[in-house]
């Protein structure tokens, strides 16, 4: 049974040999540069999501500083200088409506995450500014400061800016700031996942070499077997003839274009004799 199997890969042609053995290594490269095109393509697709995901987290968290700061900018000089409300109106209404909007989207983006309740408190807090500027806008505070400027003389719109405003806006901006580290820490398993994708995308090359550096090897040892031993026994062989008139037998016991030679070779001697 085992030698009916190997009769039936033997191979008796010297050329189909060599282009089996040239075959084989074209066949690995193909198959090594298609692998490491798709790793790479993952790769490229990879790192664009991350890129996509951190220029994302940096946009939302430029929106909300800009609202916030439009908030703070027009409230500030309404209730520290005096401007007039309506002069401010727009833009306040805007930074609330742009500040609510982005801190909801950065808690949808973190409910995606490991961490879902991060943006919890980014929320809480842009509500809590939002808050705050409405009913500035809508005549609270200063009803309220006039109640306690009847207690308190020295209570006024700045104080309250001072005292309850500010503090807000710089509880929103802590919490923006803790936002975009903490979405940047985010991303660390998908850096690390990329880099994974990256190693898989070398590794199909350097098995590649390796195998080839085999294959070579292989391709070499039987070279020297098959061609370059046999070529050397007839050489040999023939040359004692011619010298020595000794009989012409080099061994040799393959099956291939070699062999056909070497039988010419001692068809045509015995012809001589």
């Amino acid at each position: 049974m085992w030698n009916k199997i190997r009769d039936f890969f033997r191979v008796e042609s010297l050329t189909t040999r060599v282009r089996l053995a040239f075959m084989s290594i074209i066949v690995l490269l193909l198959f090594s540069g298609a692998m490491s095109l798709l790793e790479l393509e993952r790769v490229s697709a990879d790192t664009e999501e991350i890129l996509m995901a951190s220029k994302s987290n940096a946009d939302l968290t430029n929106e909300m500083l800009t609202a916030l700061e439009m908030q703070n900018d027009a409230v500030e000089l309404m209730s520290i200088y005096g401007d007039d409300i309506s002069t401010h109106r727009v833009n306040c209404e805007l930074g609330i409506a742009n500040l609510h909007q982005a801190s909801e989207a950065a808690r949808a983006i973190m409910q995606r995450t490991e961490t879902p309740m991060a943006a919890d408190s980014l929320v809480i807090c842009a509500g809590n500014v939002n808050s705050h500027t409405k009913r500035y806008l809508k005549g609270e505070v200063e009803s309220e400061v006039r109640l306690i400027s009847e207690i308190d003389t020295l209570y006024s719109t700045q104080q309250w800016y001072i005292e309850v405003y500010k503090p807000a806006v710089s509880d929103m901006s802590h919490q923006i700031k803790k936002y975009m580290t903490g979405s940047h820490n985010t991303l660390g398993p998908d850096v690390n996942d990329l880099s994974h994708t990256a190693r898989r995308a070398v590794t199909p090359v350097f098995i590649t070499l390796v195998v080839m550096i085999a294959i070579v090897m292989m391709f070499y040892f039987f070279f020297m077997l098959y061609i370059v031993k046999p070529i050397k026994r007839i050489d040999r062989s023939l040359g004692a003839y011619l010298t020595y008139k000794m009989p012409f037998d080099d061994g040799i016991r393959s099956h291939d274009e070699i062999r056909r030679v070497r039988d010419k070779i001692a068809a045509l001697i015995s012809k001589i004799r």
